[in-house]
Formats: structure tokens, sequence, C-alpha cells
């Protein structure tokens, strides 16, 4: 019996270690705190829509390793604002989430930093965007070539 409970409590205390924080508590100003979660919120945005970018790199073969790169430590160093916390148990479950854990910030800290995240997300996405429209006009030169090649073969003559 003392096995089972023991377990039983063990694995309730794992679970409350591994699951998100629910803790909402935070030192400084609220304001501070939800202007950082605003800039946070429109950084997961933008990761959510690289998430369907990376789908488009792929599909048309195209292999960055600086992009690579760039996301990984951008998702490595993300995190969120303290009293902003999500929950697994919200209506609305984004595709992209952090589970970071909290850097001991102050709360200009915490919103300075999530500016610097911001402008970091959007220059990746800059970066594949630059690299799509590459891969579109090369296409579109490679296209434009057999057209012109077309003009001047005469398919009769062919």
């Amino acid at each position: 019996m003392k096995k089972v409970l023991f377990s039983m409590l063990a694995g309730a205390f794992a679970l409350s270690v591994v699951s998100c924080s629910q803790q909402k508590d935070q030192d400084g100003d609220p304001a501070i705190y939800a202007e950082a979660n605003e800039i946070h919120q429109s950084s997961l945005d933008i990761r959510e829509e690289i998430l369907e970018l990376e789908k488009t790199l792929k599909e048309n073969g195209i292999e960055n390793d600086d992009i690579k790169d760039l996301l990984k430590a951008w998702d490595k160093d993300i995190i969120e604002v303290p009293g902003h916390e999500h929950s697994h148990d919200d209506e609305h479950q984004r595709d992209y989430h952090v589970h970071n854990p909290m850097k001991p910030f102050s709360d200009a800290e915490h919103l300075e930093y999530q500016k610097i995240m911001y402008e970091e997300i959007v220059e990746i996405k800059n970066k594949i965007h630059e690299i799509l429209l590459e891969k579109s006009n090369k296409e579109e030169e490679q296209e434009g070539d057999r057209d012109v090649i077309d003009e001047v073969t005469d398919p009769e003559e062919a």
C-alpha cells in the first residue's frame, strides 16, 4: 500500500514539474508585463507562420542550414512573460508554444527582451521569404528561357 501511495505521489509530483506553469504572480508593473506579452504573442504568431513556411521550403526541396540554426537558437531563447504563462487548459491552443524556463529579469528587461526576440523572428521570416522569392524568380527565368526557345524554334521545323 505504501509503495502504491508513494508511486502515486511521485507521479503527481513529476506531472506538476513537467506541466506548464500556472503561476500568475509577478513583481513589477503589470502594464509593462502586458505590453511585453503582446509583443511575445506577436512573436509566436510569426513563429507559427514560419512553421508553414518551413513546410513550403521542404516541399520545394530547399534545405537551408542557416535558417534551421537561426530557428533552433530562437526556439531555445524565447521565454514567456511572467503572469502571462500559457495553459494547456486554454480553449485556444497554439501549434507553437514555449516551455523554456523564465529568466530572472525585471519587468523592463522582460519588455526589452521580448522586443529583441520579436525583431529576430521577423528577420528570420524575411530571410525565408527572400529564399522563396529567389527560388520563384529562378523558376520564372527558366520558364522565360523555354518561351524564348519555343518562339525561336518553329514547332513544324523541329
